[in-house]
């Protein structure tokens, strides 16, 4: 893998011009290049306001030919994950043996199928990475029309948002920082892609089967009222409030209801969304399955790491030698909040796959290709590896 060459570099400092020379030059001498082919980046809230700022001199830095990133709850970089304060991560590639481009798409995903013809035409193993305004693209119409319009292109990414205060995001590109957009980069040609999801919840119990239902009502568990089921799952895991419930109680639905899983890739978490009174129901931020199998999930901090590691075993074994570059899309909802203390995940990675050249964001939500299909997924962890045979 001699003629590749991928840096990263992080940076912490609150100005963010300075910030972005910093983390985009630090990439570049890593990746021991003074011409990058290619620029990811993910920045947090505070730089926001000077996104153009960041956009130019990330350009100028790498004298790149395609760039994209957004705008996130927190970065992942140099091995170090940074939440809650001014964060830059930047990756740069020098790849002769794998075809990028990066576009901006509107919140519609209108240009989707082109760049899914685009990367699936010019290499034998395309992937694409895309990162939607978790606030203003409707992304069960955006998965949708992944699964529609990509062919057999995989789709791996995270919805792009703030901070958590102001309820908006920013993508950015060659062609300029946008709100209410869909940032995208494909990869194609010699490349092998291995990719694995861990869950922050594991099952409480046995299943339960989904009697009665409606729309995104889950009435009824095994012909009981569903709110009475989660009472006394709660109830179960010493939970001292419903409060505490909604925080830790999630639920998973199976990919596979003939053989349902409820272990990575094969299964969707789902929050609470709300209730409704008068059939003592849950209302789901999805319809939900009649006559399907569920199962309450405990979100723990401890489960969660044992299954990063079961995670990360599994990611290498698909891979037939040490990857080339990686991409992490974390949960917002994990980080230092799951687990009480910062970069767990990204020490396991480490430890378990060596020092390589990685960058990450926290998003609203991820986006997986799984079982032939892309997905949203939430309170998970995709990483995304990449690997050039030589």
């Amino acid at each position: 893998m001699a003629d590749l060459h991928v840096g990263v570099g992080l940076s912490e400092e609150p100005d963010t011009e300075a910030a972005a020379r910093d983390a985009a030059g630090e990439a570049m001498r890593q990746a021991g290049i003074d011409r990058a082919g290619w620029a990811l980046c993910f920045f947090t809230g505070p730089h926001m306001a000077r996104a153009d700022a960041l956009r130019t001199v990330i350009i100028q830095a790498a004298r790149c030919e395609s760039l994209t990133g957004c705008s996130a709850m927190g970065v992942v970089g140099r091995g170090r994950e940074i939440e809650g304060r001014a964060a830059l991560a930047v990756m740069v590639g020098a790849t002769p043996r794998i075809d990028v481009q990066s576009a901006l798409l509107p919140h519609t995903g209108e240009g989707l199928a082109g760049l899914g013809a685009l990367a699936e035409g010019s290499g034998r193993s395309p992937m694409l990475l895309a990162m939607p305004d978790a606030f203003h693209v409707d992304t069960p119409a955006f998965v949708a029309r992944c699964n529609r319009e990509l062919g057999r292109v995989p789709v791996f990414g995270a919805g792009s948002t703030d901070d958590g205060s102001l309820g908006i995001s920013l993508q950015l590109g060659m062609e300029g920082v946008r709100a209410r957009s869909i940032s995208t980069m494909s990869f194609a040609g010699e490349l092998e892609v291995a990719v694995g999801l861990t869950q922050s919840c594991v099952p409480v119990g046995e299943p339960h089967f989904i009697t009665a239902a409606e729309d995104h009502l889950l009435i009824e568990l095994d012909s009981r009222p569903a709110l009475m089921r989660y009472i006394e799952t709660g109830q179960q895991l010493g939970m001292a409030s419903f409060q505490d419930a909604v925080q830790e109680i999630m639920f998973g639905f199976p990919l596979d209801p003939e053989r349902p899983s409820f272990e990575g890739e094969a299964c969707v978490v789902r929050h609470l969304a709300g209730l409704e009174q008068a059939h003592h129901a849950l209302v789901m931020p999805q319809p939900v399955p009649l006559h399907h199998t569920m199962s309450f999930m405990h979100r723990n901090g401890k489960a969660a790491e044992r299954d990063m590691h079961r995670m990360i075993a599994g990611v290498r074994a698909r891979l037939s030698g040490p990857p080339a570059f990686g991409v992490y899309f974390d949960c917002a909802g994990r980080g230092q909040g799951l687990y009480g203390r910062n970069g767990v995940d990204s020490a396991a990675i480490r430890e378990r796959l060596g020092d390589f050249p990685l960058i990450g964001m926290f998003g609203g939500y991820e986006l997986a290709t799984t079982l032939g299909s892309a997905r949203m997924y939430t309170y998970t962890g995709v990483l995304v590896l990449v690997r050039v045979p030589a």
